[in-house]
């Protein structure tokens, strides 16, 4: 952390990220002490998912959280266990976290996500709690992609324009996948990829599109 500035702000945002996620013994434990004690920070880099599921497909509860936690160690990808959605993983491999965004959407449930990925820059906080360490992940990077994801129609996947950059020439050749962009002026802000249907859906993604 390199300024105070700065290890304020983090300390705000993992503070408000662990109080949702851990109960309020934990948040006392962590917080009310020296965070010398129990926390280290680190800069970290990587291709961030951040992932949404739709009510009431959150029904699935637990099952459904341990289905990703399988998908993105699976893939190479570092699960947060403090989320502001539903999930929030970081890859090294930007392919990585495109890949467990397509099977998420192919998972055979009723669960509906909306998923979006970013690249850059964050803090990884090492958490010690009663024995375990929790690494948890804010800044810059985390933010954009939990808002990534916000923008994101249920069923598709909303990319950021520099997670687009690094692995344009893999969409390209994704057969049987809407992809779209958007701009501004002569800037894409996004691009969406819109999954095909399940052959047993009754409501697909592409019906609101005309393409059933």
């Amino acid at each position: 952390m390199q300024s105070n500035e700065n290890a304020s702000l983090v300390l705000d945002a993992l503070s408000t990220r662990v109080l949702r996620t851990l109960s309020p013994g934990a948040w006392r434990r962590l917080f009310l002490r020296p965070h010398q004690e129990v926390m280290q920070f680190a800069p970290a880099r990587g291709t961030f998912l951040c992932a949404a599921a739709q009510v009431p497909s959150w029904s699935a509860g637990g099952d459904l959280l341990s289905e990703l936690a399988f998908l993105a160690s699976s893939h190479g990808g570092e699960l947060d266990p403090c989320p502001q959605s539903t999930a929030l993983v970081r890859f090294d491999d930007p392919l990585a976290a495109l890949d467990m965004a397509r099977e998420m959407q192919n998972m055979i449930c009723d669960v509906r996500f909306q998923v979006g990925l970013a690249s850059g820059d964050c803090t990884l906080a090492s958490l010690q709690l009663e024995g375990r360490v929790l690494r948890v992940l804010v800044g810059d990077a985390v933010d954009r992609a939990e808002a990534v994801a916000h923008m994101a129609s249920p069923g598709t996947i909303r990319i950021a324009p520099e997670t687009y950059a690094l692995l344009q020439d893999d969409i390209v050749g994704m057969s049987h996948w809407m992809v779209t962009t958007e701009y501004e002026g002569d800037c894409m802000t996004a691009a969406s990829l819109t999954l095909p249907p399940r052959a047993n859906s009754q409501l697909s993604t592409f019906a609101g599109l005309g393409l059933t």
